[in-house]
């Protein structure tokens, strides 16, 4: 049967290699020339918890997964239990009939007993997932084992005739079900965490600091495992205290530095963050979002700590806070923060999610379109690292130079001398003030908001909700104006305030984003829809919601 959005979930135990098969039927997917969403949700268990992946992908735009399946494949007792319901109308559930004993919804097939012929059983079944999905959508043995080399490259004389006997025992079930239509032209595939490892290091990136915390640990994955080719230094400090005063000492000498965690991670750096404003550092750090308080829920989806990247630190100083609404939105942004943060210097904060930080989708970007920082340089005389100047920005000196470098985390003089004057707090607490204001005018020239759509309801959200809204839409063929501030600091009011009251749509439990548009704009939302089980929005319930909403 032709399928306009097909979507695939495989779900198995921790070990199975369940991100594995999902990820290789988005590459099969991408490869047909057709737009992919996969998302991945998994506990936080090394061994032994229920992981699944779903992969949405259709001819033309798709961002987001959707939770009911054409095709589930359960890999164990648990997956079928969950994932039996997840199956669309003419849908199909195979099951791995060593793991679900007695009757049983759907079509069984012997994965494990099967496996078992060869070694590493346990290792090996997500490939008999990838099989099983070759199967329904019509590829021929050949073509799977083109995939199976290509996305499996060790054990290839086990893993290939382990795939042919899932295939020759799933084909008489399910073979040629789905009928997929190419698309267009292969696309790249990248996860939020590798848009914004790469947006960095186009942008001039030169050293990357971060202590593992999910699910911010990617990016220093990736950056570890691409260092020599994106010429970007990676250092993994002891804690999180030790990640930012190094990233700081890293800026203070000219290296183009950024960091990333989570909320705990972050909570952690405050009093250097604060630091950071105090200095005029310019610093990118990155808040991939998940669950809290406290530990909360360490591998799931969340934007609970809005508020807490708006007022990151004591006392007052200027900072940019800002969040991509999509994966290839996280690339461009990431380089244009790393640009404002030199220009201004002062910090930044690239608040995400989860469900962008970890999800993938097809992407096309132009790694030339990435901004690159361009700050102002000291270009002779007596050098000042506070110079007060008009916009409130000191021009730059770095060693070597010849001459005395100060920055202070005390308050301080022009020269960077520690003061209690009183005129001269004044003086330097303008001046920051001055160059918060010079940061407001600036960004009124930038492209600051997206807007999608025309006509219909205004429907307000950002972060990775944007996917889930616009892929909403699609799916109710709903008629709408959806609103999403890229920069929640400065709050681009110069934008937001001309399109009134509407729909606000978050995952947090208190309405959060509603309350900061209430408070910078005077915008009062007409309906909350709001999500916070750590799960990101599925846009068929999503329709129905901002329909009732309407």
């Amino acid at each position: 049967m032709e399928t306009k959005i097909f979507t695939y979930l495989v779900g198995g135990k921790a070990g199975e290699g369940v991100k594995k098969a999902g990820s290789v039927a988005a590459h099969l997917f991408s490869g047909m020339g057709r737009r992919v969403f996969q998302m991945d949700d998994y506990q936080s268990l090394i061994r032994g918890g229920h992981n699944f992946s779903v992969v949405s992908t259709a001819v033309g735009d798709v961002t987001s997964h959707y939770e009911k399946a054409d095709l589930v494949v359960a890999l164990d007792k648990r997956s079928y239990q969950m994932h039996k319901g997840h199956v669309k109308e003419n849908g199909i559930l195979v099951y791995n009939s060593n793991a679900v004993r007695g009757e049983a919804e759907g079509i069984g097939i012997p994965l494990t007993k099967t496996a078992r012929r060869y070694p590493n059983p346990g290792m090996r079944i997500g490939v008999g997932a990838v099989a099983v999905l070759a199967a329904a959508v019509g590829l021929s043995k050949d073509e799977l084992k083109e995939l199976i080399e290509r996305e499996y490259r060790r054990d290839l004389e086990n893993n290939v005739p382990y795939a042919f006997d899932v295939y020759d025992l799933a084909y008489p079930e399910v073979g040629g079900r789905f009928k997929l239509e190419h698309g267009d032209k292969p696309r790249a595939i990248l996860s939020g965490n590798q848009a914004i490892a790469l947006g960095a290091a186009a942008g001039g990136l030169d050293a990357y600091f971060a202590y593992p915390m999910t699910p911010a640990s990617s990016i220093l994955h990736y950056f570890a495992a691409h260092a020599d080719d994106l010429k970007v230094a990676v250092v993994h400090p002891e804690n999180e205290i030790a990640v930012i005063n190094m990233a700081i000492g890293a800026a203070s000498v000219g290296a183009r530095a950024m960091l990333g965690s989570s909320g705990g991670g972050l909570a952690l750096m405050q009093e250097a963050f604060s630091m950071a404003g105090m200095a005029e550092v310019p610093l990118v750090c990155v808040l991939s979002s998940r669950p809290g308080p406290s530990t909360g829920v360490p591998t799931y989806t969340d934007q609970g700590d809005l508020y807490f990247a708006l007022y990151q630190g004591h006392g007052e100083f200027p900072r940019f806070v800002a969040s991509p609404g999509t994966i290839e939105e996280a690339f461009y942004l990431t380089a244009e923060l790393l640009d404002l943060v030199w220009r201004f210097q002062t910090p930044a904060i690239l608040v995400t999610e989860k469900h962008l930080s970890e999800s993938s989708m097809t992407v096309e970007i132009e790694p030339d379109k990435a901004r690159r920082p361009d700050p102002l340089m000291h270009s002779g005389g007596e050098y000042k690292r506070y110079l007060e100047t008009e916009d409130g920005i000191s021009p730059l000196l770095f060693p070597p130079s010849g001459q005395f470098i100060r920055w202070n985390s005390y308050e301080h003089d022009e020269a960077g001398i520690t003061t209690e004057v009183p005129e001269q707090i004044v003086r330097m607490r303008d001046k920051r003030n001055r160059k918060y204001e010079t940061m407001v005018e600036y960004m009124r020239s930038q492209h600051t908001v997206n807007v999608f759509g025309d006509g219909g309801p205004v429907i307000y959200t950002y972060g990775s909700t944007v996917m889930s809204v616009l892929e909403a839409l699609r799916a109710g063929d709903i008629r709408a104006t959806v609103v999403q501030p890229i920069y929640l600091e400065p709050f681009p009011l110069w934008e937001i305030e001309r399109y009134g009251d509407g729909i606000v749509v978050e995952l947090s439990s208190t309405g959060v984003f509603a309350r900061y548009l209430r408070e910078k704009a005077g915008i009062n939302a007409k309906a909350v829809i709001r999500r916070y089980d750590g799960r990101p929005f599925d846009p068929v319930e999503l329709a129905e919601q901002i329909k009732e909403a309407m």
